[in-house]
């Protein structure tokens, strides 16, 4: 029997899977989808700090010092990459300025029509594909074992471990009993385009050219409440043609793939130790929104404390 099971198989959950190996313990993860084809595989995956407050803030710092870290290894998935990120309104620094290694506000004239302020920084991006793809094999290489299965109840597997942890992304609404959990809807394209060295990011209008080891990602929507998975048609199209107007080398570029994911949005992250009723401990680990990769090594950090003061 495993020490721990973990439910789901997004950057979540394994995350918390290779940390909780990492301290020792012999883990299974349980999921509806292995991870090539659960919602982190469409995401823009840019480690991203804006708007996050409060304990995710120790949470994201955690995860950039990790991703920095990788940004050094081939194969990673991680590179380092140059982004703007643009407002239509004057901000402040953000807190997040002196954590990374290059950092500094657009001028004017660097700013597009529209735009009144913005910051030229560095920040790991994440080719999702290859990333959780290592993860993965890293898992099972340390003797993790994954199977493929839907849980509708946590009690189904309280006598299988001597601990769960649940990052079942929106499946929490009801694997949980969360009602606060909601579907955010994304719709996202891969592109074959040569030569595109400085990403963009828009978060309001949610214009991102994201830059990766994998291609060009380019992006999108945020349908809150939307449990459509299917492509919506004549998206793409809409898509390539916004982010041409910033960079116009993507207006012929391939397409290599197209993406739909449900992110899972919630008021805030849930992160915490539940007692179920026949007394089996639940560690929760979800609510990320958009911004799952850049609280996931961070919240994989905290849970594997949790799980250290409940088993030892």
């Amino acid at each position: 029997m495993p020490d721990i099971i973990v439910i789901g198989s997004g950057v979540s959950g394994l995350s918390c899977a290779r940390c909780l190996q990492l301290a020792g313990y012999s883990v299974h993860i349980v999921t509806e989808s292995l991870p090539l084809h659960t919602t982190s595989v469409a995401a823009g995956a840019a480690w991203s700090g804006s708007g996050i407050a409060g304990r995710g803030r120790t949470w994201a710092a955690a995860t950039l010092d990790y991703f920095l870290k990788l940004t050094d290894e081939p194969n990673s998935g991680v590179t380092l990459q140059r982004m703007r990120e643009v407002y239509a309104q004057r901000v402040a620094d953000p807190w997040y300025r002196d954590l990374l290694p290059f950092f500094q506000r657009l001028s004017k004239h660097e700013l597009r029509h529209g735009m009144t302020d913005g910051y030229l920084m560095d920040v790991p991006m994440v080719a999702p594909p290859i990333y959780l793809d290592r993860l993965h094999s890293q898992f099972l290489a340390t003797g993790g074992r994954i199977e493929t299965k839907t849980v509708d109840s946590l009690l189904e597997l309280t006598a299988k471990a001597q601990l769960l942890i649940n990052c079942s992304g929106v499946g929490a609404r009801d694997l949980a009993n969360d009602a606060g959990v909601y579907p955010i809807r994304g719709q996202t394209a891969l592109l074959d385009a040569k030569g595109i060295r400085v990403g963009y990011m828009d978060n309001e209008a949610v214009h991102h050219i994201f830059p990766r080891a994998d291609g060009v990602l380019i992006g999108g929507v945020k349908d809150e409440g939307n449990w459509n998975q299917d492509l919506e048609p004549g998206l793409l199209a809409k898509m390539i043609e916004r982010c041409s107007r910033i960079e116009s080398r993507l207006a012929q570029a391939k397409v290599l793939r197209e993406f739909v994911g449900l992110r899972p949005g919630r008021a805030d992250v849930r992160l915490e130790v539940e007692t179920l009723s026949d007394g089996g401990a639940v560690i929760h680990n979800y609510g990320h929104g958009a911004v799952g990769y850049t609280l996931s090594w961070g919240c994989a950090q905290e849970v594997t404390k949790l799980a250290q003061s409940l088993l030892n």
